[in-house]
């Protein structure tokens, strides 16, 4: 009779199981859970706090790079596929003169770094391309995070990245607050899905002009900090299609209920 009613029970599960309804796709857009700018020039300054995340060389011929992560762990639910990823910066400085069109690159990040509070006295994106003097923990460019005493190096300074990058875009034009967005790449997706299941890794994205031997090169981009000015609509934006791991149907959770107590039945 027991055998009788798990048959049963066993052939409505696999009929159940055809009629499983697939996941849908969900589309959800983080802002930065911190961002930050280092500079060659300024080595023990930073930018944690500022509004501009920087990438290029200034008119002195000086490097800037800049550091973004998003905490996907704890916004996507765990087993879920990434489908795309794409990255939106909104454009808050250009200098005068140089190349037109840089090509700035993201590459993934292989250490932890600090935001700090570098530049939490600014009040806007003039007068800061320099940095402000780093405070402990702050990223600079010799130091992942900053102290007088017993600073945390990089491996290399100016940043530990991937040697190959993840998406590419040239920056076209000079309009302020213009957004420009890194679209969807195997590696982009690839990296946020290596973040999602294995959040220890995240360590974001490293933003590198692609040749930063030419002066006037330098782009800024609004950071998270926008807000502190009234500018939230150009916050930094990490827009991720995912498809969750579907939930059993209710009729898969009763039938289970149901050949519970036939398993734990004593023979």
């Amino acid at each position: 009779m027991q055998r009788s009613i798990i048959l049963l029970v066993a052939g409505v599960l696999c009929a159940v199981a055809f009629d499983a309804t697939p996941a849908r796709a969900n589309v959800l857009t983080l802002s930065p859970s911190k961002d930050n700018t280092i500079f060659e020039s300024n080595t023990s300054n930073s930018l944690g706090a500022g509004q501009a995340i920087f990438s290029g060389t200034n008119g002195q011929a000086f490097i800037r790079r800049g550091l973004i992560a998003f905490d996907v762990a704890n916004s996507i639910p765990a087993g879920s596929t990434i489908n795309s990823a794409q990255l939106t910066l909104f454009l808050n400085n250009s200098p005068s003169g140089g190349p037109t069109n840089p090509t700035l690159r993201l590459y993934r990040l292989s250490n932890d770094w600090g935001e700090g509070i570098a530049g939490n006295s600014s009040t806007g994106v003039n007068g800061i391309g320099q940095g402000f003097a780093a405070g402990d923990g702050d990223a600079t460019w010799n130091a992942r995070r900053f102290s007088t005493t017993t600073p945390t190096l990089w491996n290399s300074p100016g940043g530990d990245f991937s040697s190959i990058d993840s998406a590419s875009l040239s920056i076209v034009g000079t309009t302020l607050n213009t957004p420009y967005s890194w679209q969807s790449t195997p590696a982009l997706v690839a990296d946020v899905q290596g973040w999602l299941d294995a959040p220890a890794t995240n360590f974001g994205w490293l933003l590198k002009n692609d040749v930063e031997l030419n002066p006037f090169s330098v782009r800024g981009f609004w950071t998270r900090e926008a807000a502190r000015t009234n500018q939230s609509a150009f916050i930094p934006q990490l827009q991720i299609t995912f498809t969750p791991i579907p939930e059993p149907t209710a009729t898969v959770l009763l039938l289970g209920t149901l050949l519970l107590p036939l398993r734990r039945r004593p023979r």
